[in-house]
């Protein structure tokens, strides 16, 4: 039987103001060391990128405010960041859900370009002293798709583990990978990405009950990486003087749009409606027609999506991926809404984005029970992924990354929610059933050994007024102690049955099903006397 796949809950990290990028502070910096060509180049970039001037946040080590014309790209500086944004991105996770580090069975994060030794992974093991037997999987080169593709691991893990909480943790560290080069195709990412992060609580324990969000229905994924064009559209590498930075080619929505084509035709027959599927299907019969006719092309009808989901949550690449994607859906404006508003209060959080488009949903549009959510995303490779959730209650969370976003009064009335009543701490009752059938099982096997008693024992009066006693609300110790006491006057079965008995109790007592054959033990306990009796 399939494991379900749940998502309880999300934290996007929202960094200190002290971080937020001005760009009227670059471009006066990078005049000092560009040609005018090439900051004309870049001023047309940043007009038309759909990042806010002055609200998106960098690390100091190449926040122009801060480092000037000298960023700081060593690896300190990266692992300095991704503290920051990860350790903040899961503290926040676990203060919302009331999950306690302990109870992480399986973490997995994703960064594309910064991958330590130790990992990303293990410093956050380390960080929050996870237990020593906690599944760890550091996914890295995989881009900015991954916070969307990365869900086809997870949910296998979830397949595989029953009753297991799992911790996805996306980010990009922008350090590391800040290009001081000429190369435009280069600079571009300069332009683009910033520091950010998310940490997803998934589950498939019931445990959680009705604080579980979101249930994933559909996920799929493409990757065309064997077309050279695709592969080839988004790299890190270095330029013609040996500085490295990440290259986007002028080619690189053409081909994500080509792969969300690939993917749109997996997922589109079982999200779309009944009217838009029978309008797909009358424009493929009338180009079949056509073509076998010879007559005038008909173009292949592109389904929209707009009206059978209600909410999407579109990587937010930049303002021409968001069109691109957009055009490819046929989504409208309001579809955009919120994905628009990462690009311009975040920028490009690289696999991070779906999931802060996800807070903004949430946090000012709303989400009613029932309510279908597609998440997209498109990275090197060229991969795409796409991922239909539906939500399990409504949901209007306050998250912390758009609390300026909403009306004051009422981040301030969550807040004071929170305050008031903090989550409560996450306990897993997944066991109680297994724990209420090996109850189940000691009894009747103590019935059993109680009867063979009755049998044996000539006084059965004796025993029947020990177990009318006991019956009466003596507590385990005292049964122990009287069919101890009855096999030894009574039975003979002396201290085997004893040990065995004693062996069970213990089992009930530590909630852990009884180890062992408890046919050969009852059987070697009891093999003695029954054959004195014959």
């Amino acid at each position: 039987m399939r494991q379900p796949v749940y998502l309880i809950d999300l934290a996007a990290y929202k960094p200190p103001n002290e971080n937020k990028a001005n760009m009227d502070v670059a471009i006066a910096e990078f005049t000092k060391k560009y040609s005018p060509e090439s900051m004309d180049f870049q001023t047309r970039v940043i007009a038309k990128s759909g990042l806010s001037r002055y609200e998106t946040y960098l690390p100091h080590s190449i926040n122009p405010s801060y480092c000037g014309l000298s960023p700081i790209t060593d690896l300190k500086a990266a692992e300095e960041e991704c503290r920051m944004t990860t350790i903040g991105a899961l503290t926040d996770l676990l203060a919302k859900t009331g999950l306690a580090a302990s109870d992480i069975d399986i973490l997995v994060t994703t960064c594309s370009i910064y991958c330590p030794t130790p990992s990303i992974g293990s410093m956050l093991v380390n960080t929050f002293r996870m237990r020593s037997d906690v599944q760890s999987y550091s996914l890295g080169g995989m881009g900015c798709s991954n916070g969307v593709v990365g869900m086809s691991l997870v949910r296998d893990l979830l397949q595989a583990h029953p009753n297991a909480n799992v911790v996805f943790v996306t980010t990009e560290v922008t350090s590391n990978v800040f290009y001081p080069g000429q190369d435009r195709a280069r600079q571009v990412t300069n332009l683009l990405f910033r520091m950010g992060a998310a940490a997803v609580l998934f589950s498939n324990n019931a445990s959680w009950g009705s604080r579980i969000k979101y249930r994933l229905r559909h996920s799929e994924r493409v990757h065309i990486g064997a077309s050279d064009a695709a592969y080839s559209a988004i790299h890190y590498s270095p330029d013609e003087e040996g500085i490295n930075g990440v290259y986007l080619g002028k080619d690189v929505v053409t081909e994500a749009s080509r792969a969300l084509g690939r993917v749109i035709r997996n997922i589109g027959p079982k999200v779309l409606s009944k009217v838009e599927l029978l309008r797909y299907a009358h424009n493929a019969a009338t180009r079949w027609v056509g073509r076998k006719l010879g007559s005038v092309k008909i173009p292949e009808y592109v389904p929209t999506f707009s009206g059978s989901l209600d909410h999407f949550l579109i990587h937010a690449g930049g303002a021409k991926v968001l069109d691109g994607l957009g055009d490819a859906l046929r989504l409208t404006v309001s579809d955009l809404e919120a994905s628009r508003a990462v690009l311009f209060d975040y920028g490009n959080v690289s696999s991070s984005s779906t999931w802060y488009t996800l807070g903004y949903v949430e946090s000012v549009r709303g989400v009613k029970r029932g309510d279908r959510v597609m998440q997209i995303g498109v990275g090197s490779g060229i991969k795409c992924g796409v991922n239909i959730w539906q939500a399990t209650r409504d949901i209007s969370d306050v998250h912390r990354a758009w609390e300026h976003r909403v009306a004051p009064e009422r981040a301030a009335a969550a807040a004071a929610k929170t305050a008031a009543k903090p989550p409560r701490r996450f306990v897993d009752t997944s066991g109680r059933w297994s724990s209420s059938l090996a109850l189940a099982f000691v009894a009747l096997l103590l019935a059993l050994l109680m009867g063979v008693c009755l049998v044996l024992d000539e006084a059965q009066g004796d025993i029947s007024a020990r177990i009318a006693r006991v019956a009466g609300g003596a507590n385990t110790s005292q049964l122990l102690e009287e069919l101890s006491g009855h096999w030894e006057a009574g039975c003979a079965l002396g201290g085997g049955l004893r040990d065995t008995l004693a062996g069970v109790l213990a089992s009930m007592g530590s909630g852990m099903q009884p180890v062992g054959s408890w046919h050969a033990g009852v059987a070697a306990a009891t093999a003695p006397a029954m054959a004195s009796e014959l």
